[in-house]
């Protein structure tokens, strides 16, 4: 009966044998396809069409036909035939595909040098120890991602809407600032000053774009007051296409002041209006009203800041100054079905003191019959300084 040796098993000649040399060129055999072995491929699972022999592959998971049940085996060609190895833990395999060289750890083969296998690591420590919760830590002094020949971008994803992607920033370990989508798909910033309790400094909201500051007073100007505008009149619309505005003049509600009917409003006027300090920011701008007859098929908006001397009122000198911060525009103002609503986002900083003003006419494709009226409010969003 013959034995074979416990590491490269081997066969050994036995005392009295007859054909020794069968036994000897069988152990040779091994050696030669063992001893600085190489495999045309790892995890192969297809016998090759072509036989050559002296030509090793590594068996993956449920190998088919003539390799099938030799899972995990060093299938050669030898003698025409196949030879399976079953590989110890230790041996080496040069892999000829990936021009690597591989090491049995009885879990798996590891690369030996070369371009080491990076896919699927359980964790990634740069100058100190990596975590199952970081599975990627760095300790330095800063961290460089950087582009390869054009623009870079840094993602962080989450699962879900009510999952959380973002920045933590800490102190100490412990949580002072940040940012992403945390439980939404909303963008905020929050802050805190313990690192269990934090507040919302900032939300973006994902569907619309619209910027809130729930922790911010809506009653201190400095910190960004939502004011009305000083209009809440009935707006005159002649037949004669005039501009008109809220006059200064009267107690009552109904008069405007006539603003001409140039293709702007006359720069010469005495009008109710807004008083604006200088450096006052302006973000955006809402008007809400209903237009009282069908007569009217749209209407053209202006809304003007105008500043420098008053002397007892405007006039149209060149020491009259006025800034337009919305062209006169028509969308959206031409529906009569109640109350309509138009939106002007703006960015628009008053350079001194001084009066927005809105203007409003008829457009050129109303066939107004006598008078009509509209009746209107107006929202700012404004900063302004202390």
């Amino acid at each position: 009966m013959t034995t074979y040796t416990p590491r490269l098993d081997l066969p050994f000649i036995e005392g009295a044998q007859a054909q020794k040399h069968v036994t000897h060129n069988a152990a040779l055999e091994r050696l030669d396809l063992i001893v600085q072995g190489a495999v045309a491929g790892f995890d192969a699972t297809d016998p090759p069409g072509t036989l050559t022999e002296g030509t090793c592959w590594h068996l993956g998971a449920a190998p088919t036909g003539d390799w099938a049940g030799h899972d995990g085996d060093i299938a050669c060609i030898a003698g025409g035939g196949w030879l399976f190895i079953t590989p110890a833990v230790g041996w080496r395999l040069w892999d000829r595909a990936a021009g690597v060289l591989r090491v049995n750890t009885g879990t798996g083969w590891d690369t030996v040098g070369g371009a080491p296998d990076l896919d699927n690591l359980p964790g990634v420590g740069v100058n100190t120890t990596a975590d199952t919760t970081n599975r990627l830590a760095v300790a330095a002094d800063a961290t460089l991602l950087t582009h390869a020949g054009g623009g870079h971008q840094l993602k962080v994803n989450k699962a879900g809407p009510t999952d959380t992607a973002s920045l933590l920033f800490q102190s100490g370990w412990s949580g002072r600032a940040e940012m992403g989508l945390a439980g939404s798909d909303d963008f905020a910033i929050k802050v805190s000053a313990d690192g269990s309790t934090f507040t919302e400094a900032l939300r973006i909201d994902a569907a619309t774009g619209a910027v809130t500051l729930p922790a911010t007073p809506t009653t201190d100007a400095s910190q960004g007051a939502r004011q009305l505008l000083s209009y809440r009149f009935r707006h005159f619309l002649y037949p004669d296409q005039r501009w008109c505005a809220p006059s200064s003049h009267t107690g009552s509600a109904n008069a405007s002041q006539n603003l001409g009917t140039g293709a702007e409003p006359s720069i010469d006027f005495d009008c109710a209006a807004l008083l604006i300090s200088a450096g006052s920011h302006i973000d955006r701008i809402v008007l809400a009203g209903d237009i009282t007859s069908s007569d009217v098929a749209d209407l053209e908006i202006g809304i003007y800041f105008q500043y420098g001397p008053w002397n007892a009122g405007w006039t149209n000198n060149t020491s009259t100054l006025r800034d337009t911060i919305v062209a006169p525009a028509v969308t959206g103002l031409g529906q009569i079905n109640g109350m309509v609503r138009v939106n002007y986002a703006v960015d628009y900083t008053a350079p001194d003191e001084g009066y927005i003003f809105a203007a409003i006419r008829a457009a050129a494709g109303s066939t107004l019959g006598g008078t009509r009226y509209f009746n209107c409010s107006g929202l700012i969003g404004m900063t302004a300084p202390n």
